[in-house]
Order: C-alpha cells, then structure tokens, then sequence
C-alpha cells in the first residue's frame, strides 16, 4: 500500500499493531501519529506513538481494537501507559489462587474492565471502550 492510499484509508490516530524492524519482533500495541508518506527510496512510512522515527507500512496493521490475550496484556499496559492512562491488572480468584483475568484501565468513577478475550479501543478523544468477547466479559 502507498501512503496515499494508506491516508484515505487510515486517519492519523488509527489503533495498530506495529512490528518497529522485523514481523518476528514483540508487536508494539500503539496508534498512527502521523500521515503517511514515502522516504526518498519510496518506502513508505508512518509515525506511531511510543517509537520516533517512521515504521514501514508494510509493518503496520490497522486492526479495531486490540484484543486483550495473556500473551498481549505486557503491550496494551506499556501502550496505556504511554497514554498517561492509569491501568493495572484485574484480579480474581481462579481455582483458590488469585489469577490476573483481566486489565482495569483508568480511574474510578469511568474507568473500563477488559477481561481476557475482549477488544480494548483508543478512541479518539483519548478515552478507552470495551468491547466484550462473545462468551462474555467486563466493560
């Protein structure tokens, strides 16, 4: 995709899964900062928040919300953090041992529950919504 077409598709702002140098690295939960546009050799590129410098977009998933997962819950923190968004784990008792099931993010009253499985969104006011997995969940 050029940045053009990236643009018309992806206001800055958008939530993404970035992957800063290789696929093979720790996604980087984040959201675009910036249009896109071509460096001089053609690549295309776009700024996200938590990272100076342009990743290639190629790099770059737009996705509608990130989907909290045991294996995603280290960088959706990191990336509410980045936000100044207060979030820390949410706690129950799972088989007579308190287990982390969940995150909390922001502050009483207005703060939002996702539990494992539902889709966390960065809105565009800078707030979070939660959107429950299909067998359930918090907001």
């Amino acid at each position: 995709m050029n940045a053009d077409a990236w643009n018309a598709a992806h206001p800055v702002g958008t939530q993404v899964v970035a992957y800063p140098a290789t696929r093979a690295d720790e996604p980087l939960y984040t959201w675009t900062r910036s249009m896109a546009w071509a460096l001089g050799h053609g690549e295309p590129v776009v700024l996200v928040e938590g990272r100076s410098g342009g990743i290639a977009l190629s790099h770059v998933d737009p996705v509608d919300g990130w989907v909290l997962t045991p294996k995603s819950y280290a960088g959706i923190d990191a990336a509410t953090d980045r936000d100044g968004a207060f979030a820390k784990a949410y706690t129950r008792y799972v088989d007579g041992k308190l287990a982390t099931v969940g995150l909390r993010i922001g502050e009483k009253p207005g703060h939002v529950v996702a539990m494992f499985g539902d889709t966390i969104h960065h809105t565009a006011d800078g707030t979070y919504t939660v959107t429950p997995a299909e067998s359930g969940g918090a907001s």
